[in-house]
């Protein structure tokens, strides 16, 4: 498999273990948002699909739990 792409899927695993490290429950869903779409961008490019709906969902949760929150 291409390098990059390997690359590219492993830097949005970073991101989703980086923002469980976070105490700041708004850094934590910021890193974890883009951590899900670079997950799902990736999953898509190498077919895994339930991977997709995941990283999907996680998005969708934490954004609206984030415009929830600041209100």
């Amino acid at each position: 498999m291409n390098m990059y792409l390997e690359l590219f899927g492993w830097l949005g695993t970073g991101f989703v273990i980086a923002s469980m490290l976070m105490t700041n429950i708004n850094k934590l869903r910021l890193l974890n948002i883009t951590g899900a779409v670079i997950s799902a961008v990736y999953s898509a490019l190498v077919g895994a699909w339930p991977v997709v709906g995941l990283n999907v969902a996680l998005t969708v949760i934490n954004t609206v739990q984030l415009i929830l929150v600041k209100k």
